[in-house]
């Protein structure tokens, strides 16, 4: 099954922040052979397109790699952006999923 990797980012997550936050995820992706990559967002407070884009191009390299990335415990405004992007069931983990 493999290792888990969490990445707790914080604040917001758009043009300013985002290349920090894809070098975090690309260092994720290339630690791991398969397993999971949890990106916990209960602390990020605003996330824009380029974030959005950012988070599904790492999803992308994960799945290649045999890895699963998904997004838990999104906030009001994270939330909302994954809904309206329709992007929240595929990229969110469930509370009770393991």
């Amino acid at each position: 099954m493999g290792s888990t990797i969490t990445v707790v980012p914080e604040g917001d997550i758009g043009v300013e922040t985002v290349d920090a936050m894809r070098e975090v995820l690309r260092q994720a992706v290339a630690s791991l052979d398969g397993g999971h990559i949890d990106v916990d967002m209960r602390s990020v407070t605003f996330l824009d397109s380029t974030g959005l884009g950012m988070i599904v191009a790492a999803r992308r390299a994960a799945a290649a790699k045999g890895i699963e990335l998904t997004v838990s415990e999104p906030g009001p405004v994270v939330n909302m952006v994954l809904q309206i992007a329709g992007l929240d069931s595929v990229l969110v983990r469930k509370a009770d999923d393991s």
